[in-house]
């Protein structure tokens, strides 16, 4: 994985084009359609796995490096690791709870 891509997500702070979250989220998770609304909740949820498998400091600084780069391997979540992930997730607050939300059709002529 890209180290820009990866800063993305243990910093909180962008440092590659925001599509390259979803991605990463997707492949780390193995889930596909991460949408905009659950980004924070994803990442807060990922937090505890990447801490383990990068625990280098420096990706945990809350800063801005474009420095920083290069290649690391950070492997997919097996099926202990996504468990503990959407159990991760399920506990945060919905930030759509209690709002009304409006699904969007496509036109179908």
């Amino acid at each position: 994985m890209d180290i820009q891509r990866l800063r993305n997500l243990t910093t909180g702070r962008l440092h590659t084009e925001i599509g390259c979250v979803y991605q990463d989220i997707e492949m780390l998770t193995g889930e596909e359609g991460v949408m905009t609304h659950t980004l924070s909740r994803a990442c807060r949820a990922l937090e505890p796995y990447l801490r383990e498998k990068v625990p280098d400091p420096r990706f945990w600084e809350d800063v801005y490096d474009p420095t920083h780069v290069g290649e690391i391997e950070v492997p997919p979540m097996d099926a202990a690791a996504k468990a503990e992930f959407w159990k991760l997730y399920a506990a945060q607050t919905d930030p759509l709870a209690g709002k009304e939300v409006i699904v969007a059709v496509g036109d179908k002529s």
